[in-house]
């Protein structure tokens, strides 16, 4: 194995345990092989809608099988109700599916082969659906983890006969439910969207303080939903070092927004993923490994069919910037979003503190993404410094650089986005004022496509699609 694939494998373990305490970081993980000798069984025990004159909770239990030891995981999602959602509708197939989903995040800890679900029936196509969202979903978490397993070996979903749960039907409204997670992507899509949707609605799920920003400049349109894991047990099975890692987070997004689209009556639910969430950051044991595969263009149009055929025709669900680019969203965003300069956070190291931690791949590449769109003075200003001056970046940016080096585990752009705004940012200087990280820089000369294809693979309403081009056509690259 080569020394950057090892560099970059220890940055990416580093980055998936942020938020773990230190004394945590240091358990040895425990072998997956070893893990599946022993009797292990994880079960989907139960759901249960909890309604009250201001709230609707979905209260979830799960439990890890070891033998004689059981441990149970109590999962809870609260959102506050207001004039606009109602709850006249039998939604118990939007909600197991929640908790099919969310339970991810438990099932990881040991991984067993047999995942038992005694709340709700699947079909086999239905199982082998959710198979796929798992081993892509969880592909990092593999990779890291040096995991040799296949789709078919990973887990078996064994589920009861009832219930069998029906499509939901719903008369749904021309409204549109914008997820807001405080980065510059989704500010983009409202930006662009809020004339023509006036009546949007913007959703965030434990909103940070970028977010929490915006939907408090809009309470009329604000959906707050609160999460809450069993944290306590998760970090105990960490600190006695069972597995941990990345889970497919768009895909719980998903799933809830398509509960709150039935729950709002709106028809619409408008992600903001780009088109270089597709690509890979390595290809382990003939797997393409994509931290952001719940993003991908892949995920979204299985997504679209499993909901359609099997929870409810009257949600739509697509990304409205899926046909542009990094460079795209990024000019976009320098001309729609001034009013959020100061106040958006990408940097999932410091968004808790409403900073920009100016370490991690996510901050380097936001800030080599708007280096040619905002003027120095200001950048650095958001940023508190001049990323491109700081040598102590340097591996960061060959990894984000480099082909050949391993893409860093993030939601991140392409080689070939990266390199363009590098060489465009590298023709504005001599070779003088050249910043640290430019000056053994090498500009690629590569062809780089800045026409969009809007009838490519994306799936867009026509007037959306609409929208965008409108925006796009204005745009001097």
């Amino acid at each position: 194995m080569n020394i950057l694939l090892l560099k970059a494998m220890s940055n990416c373990l580093a980055i998936l345990s942020y938020n773990i305490p230190i004394k945590l970081q240091m358990a040895i993980m425990k072998n997956f092989e070893t893990l599946r000798q022993e009797d292990n069984k994880f079960i989907y025990k139960k759901y249960e809608i909890v309604e009250s004159d201001s709230s609707i909770a979905l209260h979830f239990l799960y439990e890890l099988h070891e033998g004689e030891v059981v441990t149970p995981f109590h999962h809870r999602i609260e959102l506050k109700k207001d004039e606009k959602l109602s709850t006249d509708f039998a939604m118990d197939t939007a909600v197991f599916h929640i908790g099919l989903v969310e339970a991810i995040s438990y099932y990881k800890i040991a991984a067993p082969k047999e995942f038992y679900i005694e709340c709700g029936y699947l079909t086999q196509q239905q199982k082998e659906w959710f198979q796929k969202l798992y081993f892509n979903g969880l592909g990092e978490f593999i990779y890291l983890n040096k995991i040799n397993v296949t789709q078919d070996d990973l887990v078996e979903f064994i589920t009861a006969d009832e219930p069998k749960f029906t499509k939901i039907k719903r008369e749904t409204e021309e409204r549109a439910i914008i997820p807001i997670g405080g980065g510059k992507d989704s500010l983009v899509s409202y930006e662009l969207l809020k004339d023509v949707f006036p009546d949007s609605l913007l959703f965030s799920m434990n909103p940070i303080v970028a977010s929490k920003e915006i939907l408090d400049k809009h309470p009329e349109s604000a959906i707050e939903l609160k999460r809450e894991l069993d944290l306590e047990k998760i970090l105990d099975f960490n600190k006695r070092g069972y597995l941990n890692g990345h889970i497919p987070f768009s895909s719980i997004v998903g799933f809830i927004s398509i509960w709150l689209g039935l729950l709002y009556k709106s028809r619409y639910i408008v992600l903001s993923n780009e088109s270089s969430a597709n690509e890979e950051n390595i290809v382990y044991n003939g797997q393409k490994i994509n931290h952001q595969y719940s993003k991908s263009i892949e995920f979204e149009n299985d997504f679209r069919w499993y909901v359609k055929n099997f929870v409810t025709e009257d949600v739509e669900y697509f990304s409205f910037l899926r046909p542009l680019d990094e460079i795209h969203i990024a000019k976009l965003f320098s001309e729609h979003a001034r009013e959020h300069f100061f106040t958006f956070r990408s940097c999932n190291v410091g968004s808790k503190r409403n900073e920009w931690c100016g370490k991690c791949p996510k901050c380097l590449f936001t800030y080599i993404m708007l280096c040619n769109y905002i003027d120095d003075v200001t950048l650095q200003k958001i940023f508190g410094k001049d990323m491109l001056d700081d040598e102590e970046l340097r591996e960061l940016f060959d990894g984000l650089s480099q082909s050949e080096a391993v893409k860093p585990f993030e939601c991140v752009g392409t080689y070939d986005e990266v390199n363009y705004a590098l060489t465009q940012k590298y023709k504005s200087y001599t070779s003088e004022q050249l910043p640290k990280l430019l000056q053994s820089y090498e500009p690629k000369e590569i062809f780089y496509k800045l026409e969009v294809d809007f009838e490519g693979e994306n799936n867009l309403p026509p007037k959306f699609k609409e929208v965008l081009r409108e925006q796009v056509a204005k745009l001097h690259l």
